[in-house]
């Protein structure tokens, strides 16, 4: 029974190690995937600005995967896809009310 639970993190971290070690390519791929659709539908190269107040982006409610990379679909647009925003782990943090 000791023997058991450090062959299973082992094996755990094992399968989990290439996943991690890939998730760049994976989004490297997805950034190309989504430029290469944008540019068969003439939709211009994306600007890495934010959204203005004068112009806000609103995205369709829906779950869009092009190539098994995950797409914002633009409300106003079908054709007008985009990469779904990077989180990181210090903004979905909970933090106290001030």
């Amino acid at each position: 029974m000791n023997l058991a639970i450090p062959l299973a993190a082992a094996a755990l971290a094992a399968v989990a190690t290439p996943a991690a070690a890939s998730a760049p390519q994976q989004s490297q791929r997805c950034c190309d995937t989504i430029t290469l659709v944008r540019d068969a539908a003439g939709q211009p190269r994306l600007d890495k600005g934010n959204a203005t107040r004068d112009e806000p982006l609103l995205i369709a409610a829906v779950d869009k995967r092009i190539d098994n990379c995950r797409v914002l679909v633009m409300a106003r647009d079908s054709r007008d896809i985009r990469p779904e925003p990077e989180v990181s782990i210090d903004q979905a943090r909970l933090r106290p009310a001030r």
